[in-house]
């Protein structure tokens, strides 16, 4: 796989959509929910069933898994993709959406194979540009992800071009570029509610990743008047609380979240929320979930452990089995965040040279993640580089002081620890 090598060129053709202004759509008329249009397209399918109806179907199911969060969702779909490639083996659209369920299972690679598809029957599919980006994003191929979104904005500027590239901008340590393409997604227009929402969840935590809690929590209560039971924005608004050390309300925000549908992050969030209050019980009974929830993805096809390595890693739970899962991810995703994940199993196991290595890899691209700084930084004071662990740690809080509930206070005790050690050093 190549390095992600970026020439300036490549990122400012990316971004230089937004010298356009804003998109023009015409007015529409109230789109139907996913449900309702889940009883009309089956319906038509039922009445017509050709190779069109069933591909709407299936693109009805997806948007359904995406409100809900319900990866059971992503089987349906592709029983409806199947029966509408089983009358028209090259209908792009069926073959798109089948690269959207590999996307969403993490079967990147099958994901890819089924984009390709879709673009030889038709060359200019803006949707399959986007999941092949997506695949690359999360492989870690970002020049190819880059390519790929580029081709996207070309042929589609809009929501879902914006918001991939401002995803990819994030990740490749262009913020204020990723900024302002997500504010040109969420005024871009959506098919659904839903769609914008995810964009406005997304802001906020660009917002919160450089400590804007204040402007994230605003676009956040915009969001929720929209869409009060969006699963994406209610997580975000529990994340921003917890930050604000507004735990009740974080506990609150999370538990509407998880009402929706349990899933890794938010269930882990409350459980570290419960144990910062010492309810350990509760906290608990979070933590059981977890590994619930692994299970579930499996059984509904979604692949992936990096979640669960860094749960076990975080919680000094089984970490042989966390390093074991760490470096199965990294061997075929070596993104960045696999990278800092990796790096963190190596430390908590006690290699600290392996560690220190992936969290040099982690870091490559000044992606701005807090914690990728917090967790070089304890890498860093454990091989004993005192002056590079300060300034690591200084890194971490100064530019989001509350990333995480339980990290933030370890980060801040060991600051204090290690300014002791180098005043008595001198």
């Amino acid at each position: 796989m190549r390095q992600a090598m970026f020439s300036q060129p490549r990122v400012l053709a990316l971004v230089a959509v937004l010298l356009i202004g804003p998109v023009s759509l015409p007015a529409q008329s109230r789109r139907p929910t996913s449900d309702e249009e889940i009883e009309k397209a089956s319906d038509i399918a039922r009445a017509h069933p050709g190779d069109s109806a069933w591909s709407r179907l299936g693109d009805a199911y997806m948007q359904k898994a995406r409100e809900t969060m319900d990866v059971s969702y992503y089987a349906r779909a592709e029983a409806s993709y199947k029966n509408s490639l089983a009358l028209n083996a090259n209908y792009a659209n069926a073959l798109v959406g089948m690269a959207w369920v590999s996307s969403g299972r993490h079967e990147f690679e099958q994901s890819i194979e089924w984009a390709n598809q879709a673009l030889k029957s038709e060359p200019d599919r803006a949707d399959a540009y986007g999941l092949l980006g997506d695949a690359a994003t999360e492989m870690g191929d970002y020049d190819s992800a880059f390519e790929s979104y580029q081709k996207m904005l070309d042929l589609k500027p809009g929501i879902a071009s914006y918001s991939r590239s401002a995803h990819l901008l994030f990740v490749t340590g262009g913020f204020q570029k990723a900024t302002l393409l997500m504010t040109k997604a969420i005024g871009a227009g959506a098919a659904y509610p839903e769609n914008k929402a995810w964009c406005i969840a997304q802001m906020a935590l660009l917002d919160f990743a450089q400590g804007g809690f204040l402007p994230a929590e605003q676009l956040l209560n915009q969001g929720l008047k929209e869409t009060p039971n969006n699963y994406h924005l209610l997580a975000a608004m529990g994340k921003v609380k917890a930050a604000e050390k507004d735990y009740r309300a974080a506990i609150e925000f999370y538990k509407r979240a998880e009402a929706i549908v349990p899933q890794h992050d938010v269930v882990v969030a409350l459980g570290d929320l419960y144990t910062l209050q010492g309810r350990a019980e509760e906290a608990a009974k979070q933590y059981a979930l977890v590994d619930f929830i692994r299970k579930l993805n499996k059984a509904n096809g979604v692949t992936g452990d990096l979640q669960m390595a860094q749960f076990l890693a975080d919680h000094d739970r089984d970490l042989p089995e966390a390093l074991r899962l760490a470096e199965a991810e990294y061997k075929t995703r070596p993104t960045v965040y696999g990278a800092d994940t990796l790096a963190w199993c190596y430390y908590k196991n006690g290699r600290i040279s392996e560690a220190r290595k992936y969290s040099s890899k982690a870091m490559r691209l000044q992606t701005p993640e807090a914690l990728f700084s917090y967790h070089r930084g304890m890498i860093l004071a454990k091989a004993g580089d005192i002056a590079g662990a300060r300034k690591a740690l200084y890194q971490a809080l100064s530019q989001n002081p509350y990333f995480d509930p339980l990290g933030a206070a370890v980060a801040m005790e060991k600051v204090q620890e290690l300014g002791s050690a180098a005043v008595s050093a001198r």
